[in-house]
């Protein structure tokens, strides 16, 4: 899944219908001070919970549940938000083994997920991979186009349960993307459709099957105080059908190389 750095197109169409006349915002120190907490926290709870041995409380067989993975799904922190956001399904006739290569195939998320336009594999160490993307997403006639660079971490704590850990690098908004004179701008001085992400994703081996969660945190500018109340259960309704069709592209991946 996009580990599974590619999840973080899930913040950017949330974040895509927050500032409505597109002006420029910049990241704050205390911002970004509050997200790290926000993510220590959210980072320790996930894999806490991964490395229990506990059976993984899944769907029905290609059911895919999504909601809030805190709070409400949004959450306010000093100048912006958090989306915070979870999707789990079971995939039977499945092996551990598929489904994880599937969502290491970096090199062809673009053909997999719509919002991706171009997916790079920068470089490999181990089981540590370090990426860059390009991801579009339009919401209430506003457009976003962002390169993501991401660091995405691997790891198998006991026999038949994977998880990685997928931290965004840098995320720089493209201006004129696709045209001669497009040019990114400042990571943190932009539009704040997306500032920081992180993406969690858990793999278990339930029968004849493979249990899939996929967990996904961004960081956006605040809502526009007049118009607040009107976006924001906009923005939740986008997070979550976001996460839903983020497993469903994925599903079909893993299905079509079965």
């Amino acid at each position: 899944m996009r580990s599974i750095a590619a999840a973080v197109a899930l913040c950017v169409c949330v974040a895509t219908i927050a500032p409505a006349d597109a002006v420029a915002a910049e990241l704050q120190a205390r911002t970004s001070q509050a997200y790290d907490a926000y993510l220590d926290r959210a980072t320790r709870a996930f894999v806490s919970r991964v490395r229990t041995p506990a059976g993984a409380s899944a769907p029905a067989d290609g059911v895919i549940s999504a909601g809030p993975a805190g709070e409400d799904g949004i959450i306010s922190v000093p100048g912006g938000l958090v989306h915070h956001w979870v999707g789990r399904t079971l995939l039977r006739g499945v092996t551990l083994e598929h489904v994880v290569n599937v969502s290491k195939s970096y090199a062809a998320y673009d053909t997999v997920y719509k919002s991706i336009l171009a997916s790079k594999l920068l470089g490999q160490e181990g089981d540590t991979y370090r990426l860059l993307m390009r991801l579009k997403e339009s919401e209430a006639g506003i457009t976003a186009v962002l390169d993501v660079r991401s660091t995405v971490q691997y790891f198998a704590p006991r026999a038949g349960v994977v998880y990685a850990l997928s931290n965004a690098d840098e995320v720089r908004e493209v201006e004129r993307a696709g045209r001669p004179d497009e040019r990114l701008l400042p990571a943190g001085r932009d539009s704040g459709y997306l500032w920081r992400a992180s993406t969690f994703t858990h793999f278990q081996q339930e029968g004849d099957g493979v249990y899939v969660e996929m967990e996904t945190l961004g960081l956006s500018r605040q809502f526009p105080a007049l118009l607040g109340w009107i976006i924001e259960p906009i923005a939740r309704s986008v997070g979550r059908r976001s996460v839903q069709n983020s497993l469903q592209e994925f599903v079909a991946a893993v299905r079509k190389g079965r």
